[in-house]
């Protein structure tokens, strides 16, 4: 499944292309690098996804950010819904929101798990600073929606959206109460 959500920056116009798949094939997504605990093998099933952007800015004037906020539930439900600001592990003790960052950066994931019964879900979100490098200040640019659920050790993957409307507000407080030296602005 392929998405393309055009959007409006800093006066110029772009669009994220997103496609969305099922990993087959763990080693060509680089699980074996990854030096898991468990058999790679058992993200084959998994959601994963690829995001490239496209824009008619240059140099400092392309520089966006992705931020992906989680929230999965283990078990039978209820109210235990665990939230993060997905970062991978060599940036998790960094004081920044973001998952990856650059001139048109791109996003990549392929997340899997060993536990059963789990429904996950991500926002990300394409973000990009008023003054492009100089200032922690966070503007929603856009995003989408998608993740996976595991019923009886079987992964599925939900479906890919645009972002729902009201997940950045919801996203915003997640982030501001994790990064408070950072602001995030209203979408």
């Amino acid at each position: 499944m392929n998405l393309e959500i055009p959007f409006r920056m800093r006066g110029r116009d772009g669009v994220v292309r997103v496609e969305y798949g099922v990993n087959e094939e763990a080693e060509r997504w680089g699980y074996h690098l990854l030096g898991l605990p468990y058999d790679h093998g058992i993200s084959e099933g998994f959601p994963v996804v690829h995001a490239t952007v496209e824009y008619e800015g240059e140099g400092y004037g392309a520089v966006m950010a992705w931020i992906q906020i989680v929230r999965y539930r283990i078990g039978g439900g209820g109210d235990d819904e665990t939230v993060e600001v997905d970062k991978p592990p060599q940036l998790a003790d960094t004081n920044a929101p973001h998952c990856y960052w650059g001139p048109n950066p791109s996003f990549f994931d392929a997340p899997s798990t060993t536990r059963e019964n789990t429904a996950w879900t991500a926002d990300a979100f394409l973000t990009a600073s008023p003054d492009a490098v100089m200032g922690k200040i966070v503007r929603p640019v856009c995003g989408f929606r998608w993740g996976y659920k595991v019923t009886g050790g079987k992964p599925e993957p939900l479906p890919l959206v645009g972002i729902p409307s009201g997940a950045w507000a919801s996203a915003k407080n997640t982030l501001e109460e994790r990064f408070p030296e950072w602001e995030f602005e209203a979408a």
